[in-house]
C-alpha cells in the first residue's frame, strides 16, 4: 500500500503474493485513513481483530510504516498456549514475552511474509490487538492536589509500595535514595531513566524533598517506589505495559 504523505486520506492498494483476489474497501474514519481487506471485515465486526491493525494514519503516526520498520507488532489472546505458539512460529511470527495477566502473547509480524500468520490467526481465531505506543505527558504539581494536608492528618504512604511504569528512575537521585526495586521491560536492560519522564513521576509520588531541603517533596514521601521501566525513546509498548503491570500486582503485590 503506498500513500502520498502520512495524513493522506487515499492509498494506493497493492495486494501480496496469493492475495490479488482480495478486495479491499478503503474509508475515512475521523480523519482516520482505514484500508480493510474483504476477510477482515467479518473479523473487525465480531471484534476479533483491532481496527487499529488496519488505520494506516494511527499506523504511520506510530512509527509502524514500512519506511520505519519491518514488523508489525501485535497482541495475540489467548496466545499462552503451546499450540497457540507453534502455528504462530511456524506461519513466520516472531514470538516476544508472554502476558500471563490477559493471557496473551507478544508477536512480531514480519511485513514480507504476512499471508501465513494470517491465515494461521484466521484459523486459530484468537484475538489480535495491535501493540500500539502509549505517550507521556506531564500532570500537576503535588499542592493542587492537597497533598499537605494529608500529610498533616498522618497519611505520608509510610508502609506503602507504589508501582510507577513509565521510562525507569534514577535510583541514585538524592530523592528516591534507598526506595526503589527496579526492573526494565525495553528492548534496553538498563531500568534506570534516561528520558526524565519516570523519574519526574516518581519523584512526585514519594520524592523525599532532600536534594531541595524538603521544598519539592513528593505526594507520599514516605513510600517506596517499584520502577518498571515500559517507555523507550520511541512510546511504550503496550506489550511492555501488560507486563510491567504484572510484574508489579503479581510479583511484587504492589497495592
Amino acid at each position: 500500500m503506498t500513500v502520498s504523505r502520512p495524513d493522506a486520506t487515499t492509498a494506493r492498494v497493492e495486494p501480496a503474493a496469493g492475495r490479488e483476489r482480495i478486495a479491499f474497501t478503503t474509508t475515512v474514519v475521523d480523519g482516520h485513513l482505514l484500508v480493510v481487506p474483504a476477510d477482515a471485515a467479518p473479523l473487525l465486526r465480531t471484534q476479533q481483530v483491532d481496527r487499529r491493525l488496519f488505520d494506516v494514519t494511527e499506523l504511520i503516526r506510530l512509527g509502524y510504516d514500512d519506511a520505519s520498520r519491518p514488523t508489525v507488532p501485535m497482541i495475540v489472546q489467548p496466545g499462552s498456549t503451546a499450540r497457540t505458539k507453534q502455528r504462530i512460529a511456524e506461519a513466520g511470527g516472531l514470538m516476544g514475552r508472554d502476558l500471563p495477566a490477559v493471557r496473551g502473547l507478544a508477536v512480531q509480524a514480519r511485513k514480507a511474509d504476512t499471508k501465513g500468520l494470517w491465515e494461521t490467526l484466521k484459523s486459530t481465531k484468537p484475538r489480535v490487538w495491535l501493540d500500539g505506543i502509549r505517550q507521556l505527558s506531564l500532570d500537576v504539581s503535588v499542592p493542587q492536589i492537597g497533598a499537605p494536608t494529608a500529610w498533616q492528618a498522618g497519611y505520608t504512604g509510610e508502609g506503602l509500595a507504589v508501582a510507577v511504569l513509565d521510562t525507569g528512575v534514577d535510583a541514585d537521585h538524592p530523592d528516591l535514595k534507598g526506595k526503589v526495586t527496579a526492573r526494565s521491560f525495553t528492548e534496553d536492560p538498563t531500568p534506570g531513566d534516561v528520558h526524565g519522564h519516570g523519574h519526574h513521576v516518581a519523584s512526585t509520588v514519594a520524592g523525599t524533598g532532600a536534594a531541595s531541603s524538603g521544598k519539592y517533596k513528593g505526594v507520599a514521601p514516605d513510600a517506596t517506589i517499584l520502577s518498571g521501566r515500559v517507555c523507550g525513546s520511541f512510546g511504550c509498548p503496550d506489550s511492555a505495559i501488560l507486563a510491567g503491570m504484572e510484574w508489579a500486582a503479581v510479583d511484587q503485590k504492589a497495592g
